[in-house]
């Protein structure tokens, strides 16, 4: 299996997202769907302490000419290289279709649909 960002390995159910993405953000790292309190410890051991903080993180890896698949992919692996192990569809997806609501364009989940 390939590695980097697939919508399709999310492990995050249509609810819980839908949820994430109706309800204000707290700034609690808990509330992204995908995010336990493992992957939160890791989270601030790497400087994100906040939601904020990590909706900061993917928009600096949106530079100019980046597509929705590389950034998607750039915030994947910069997931992975924190020691979170699990659920790092699921975080990428939560946190790139919520800002896609703030930031239109930011994110195409259509471009996966045939992957």
């Amino acid at each position: 299996m390939a590695e980097g960002y697939d919508p399709a390995r999310s492990s995050v159910g249509n609810d819980k997202l839908s949820e994430f993405m109706q309800a204000p953000i707290t700034g609690d790292l808990l509330e992204v769907p995908g995010i336990g309190p493992s992957a939160k410890e890791k989270l601030i051991e790497n400087g994100v302490t906040t939601t904020f903080a990590l909706f900061g993180k993917f928009l600096m890896l949106k530079d100019e000419g980046v597509q929705s698949v590389e950034h998607c992919d750039r915030f994947w692996y910069w997931i992975k290289d924190t020691g979170i192990n699990s659920h790092r569809a699921g975080i990428v997806r939560a946190v790139a279709e919520k800002l896609d609501t703030m930031f239109p364009g930011i994110y195409d989940g259509g471009l996966y649909e045939n992957s």
